[in-house]
Parts: structure tokens; sequence; C-alpha cells
């Protein structure tokens, strides 16, 4: 067995086969169409279409499976989600049952990528859901737990990819609001914070998806907000141990996009904002079923904090 990124000869296709079996026998090759749950043989690989892959991409999973103890196990096959929330610490059941976001203008919420659930019902039963089959397949998979319990779900996957992430400070407000459009248009992932206690947005992150080898540098100033050279927590006074990796170095998408690590305690990464009363101010471009943009401010007696999303 293989597990490689193969290519038709045309180079147009890129098959999501997660293995490749190259059998040395009719023995192995019945032992392989035997215990397979599809199968499909490649030949010299002149096919333009998909016509000898596998299909689509896609992983069934334990509801109460966590993002950060996924993600390594995807990136290690080759795969990744498209989009993660600021914690990886969060179940992936519940972050699509109360539509978790992440961020940017590109991407859906988390739970646009569920393609299929198993839910056990109020009388007991389980029952299954499978995108297009039901008009109400969306209010489903964000339901609040109305539904039921949510035990097992199928996430849509694609090819791994690599993430950069850039920190700017100090943004004016007014520019912010003027440019709002084109701020969080301007990388995969763009999130704003602030604390509302000035005329200025803390800190702007923003992260890119790269190539190997892309020449990308940024610019030392964003709409006013000018780049850090250290690395950044969103509280401009707590250390940033509990933070991703920053300043442009590319790694693996789940390295990147959540804002904290999976090493350090949810608890320790999320108290100093509520504590400190700064809290992201992110544009969400999907309502909960992923079909509008929305932005609500609300507001916490605990921190009194305003957060966009």
């Amino acid at each position: 067995m293989v597990s490689t990124a193969l290519t038709n000869w045309a180079g147009n296709h890129t098959y999501r086969a997660a293995r490749l079996h190259e059998p040395d026998s009719l023995g192995r090759l019945q032992e392989i169409v035997r215990t397979s749950e599809v199968v499909k043989v490649l030949g010299s690989r002149h096919s333009f279409n998909d016509i000898a892959d596998t299909g689509r991409r896609a992983v069934t999973i334990d509801g109460a499976l966590r993002y950060g103890d996924l993600c390594g196990v995807l990136e290690s096959a080759g795969f990744a989600l498209h989009n993660l929330a600021s914690l990886p610490h969060i179940s992936v059941a519940g972050a699509c049952a109360t539509a978790t976001h992440g961020s940017g203008d590109r991407s859906g919420n988390l739970a646009t990528a569920v393609s299929g659930l198993e839910v056990v019902g109020a009388d007991g039963e389980i029952r299954e859901f499978v995108r297009g089959d039901r008009g109400s397949f969306e209010g489903i998979v964000v339901g609040l737990g109305a539904i039921g319990v949510v035990t097992r779900l199928t996430l849509d996957l694609e090819p791994t990819y690599q993430v950069r992430q850039d920190i700017y400070e100090r943004l004016p407000l007014a520019d912010a609001a003027e440019n709002f459009d084109a701020i969080t248009s301007s990388a995969d992932s763009v999130s704003l914070f602030t604390s509302w206690r000035a005329q200025t947005v803390d800190q702007v992150w923003l992260k890119r998806r790269v190539t190997p080898g892309d020449a990308f540098e940024p610019p030392p100033t964003f709409f006013g907000a000018r780049l850090t050279t250290t690395r950044r927590h969103p509280i401009p006074d707590i250390t940033a141990e509990a933070v991703t990796e920053q300043l442009g170095l590319p790694g693996p998408w789940h390295e990147r996009i959540p804002h904290f690590r999976m090493e350090t305690s949810s608890r320790a990464s999320t108290s100093s904002l509520g504590r400190k009363g700064s809290t992201p101010c992110s544009r969400l471009t999907d309502s909960p079923i992923g079909s509008r943009r929305s932005c609500r401010l609300r507001r916490s007696e605990r921190s009194r904090a305003t957060t966009c999303g």
C-alpha cells in the first residue's frame, strides 16, 4: 500500500483516494477487493476526469471528538477541513449544532462542512440525515440540541494546505469602518480585536493560505495599522504562550487557523479575554445555515466587552 498524491497523465486531476494499492498477486488483489468499501482501478491514468477516482473526500467521526484531536489525524493522512474556530478544544458536534464560526469572507461556518449526521431522537430511535435528502437538512445540522443527541457526523474534506499568520496593531477605527469590506476580504481568515477603549482596533490577525515557495511578503502597514515583529496575545498585556505561531511562519492549517494551541488549556486561553474585556470582532459571512452574512453586536455583563459575531 502506498499513501501518495497522484495526478492523471494530463495533470489536471489529483486523485482523492487515501490509499493506493499495488497488489503483486491475484490473492492479494482478491483480499483488497474483499475488504475495501470502494475500489477503483487505475491503468495508465490517461483519463481526463475522475471516473477512476474513489469519490468525494469525507470523514465520519464520533460527535464528541474535539477538533484538536481530529485535525492531526486528518493532516497525517493528507487532508484538511475548510475552516476552524478560535479554539481547537471544542467538540465537533457541539460546534456544528451551534453554528460556531471561523472567519473569512470566503469560508462558511463549521456547520457547512457537515454532509451527514446520526441523531438519537427523543424517542430513543437512531435517525440518519444526509445533505440533499431533506429541505431542512441545514436546520437539523444547526439544531441547537432540539433535534436530539448527535452521535456521528460526516464532514467534507479537502487536500491539506499551509497557512501563515500576520498581526497588525492599532488600526484606526475610522479606517476600519470605511474599509471594512476590503479588510475582511484581504485574507482567508481575518479577526479584529478591540477593547473599545480608544479610537483604534487593537489588533488585526490575518491568516492566508500559502503554497511552497510562496513569495508573499506582508506590507509594513495595513490601512493605517503597523505590522508587528513579535508574537502577540489578543490582550496586549498577556504573554503569547498560548497562541498559535505568528510572524508569517507557514505551517499546517490546523496549527494556524485557531488562535490558540491545543496543548494549552482552553480555560487558560480564553479566561483572559473575559477578565480584560477585550473580545474578537470578526466578520461573519454566513448565517447558521451558511446562506447569508450576518453581524450582531452583543454586550457581556461580566466583561462589558462587545463582540461582533
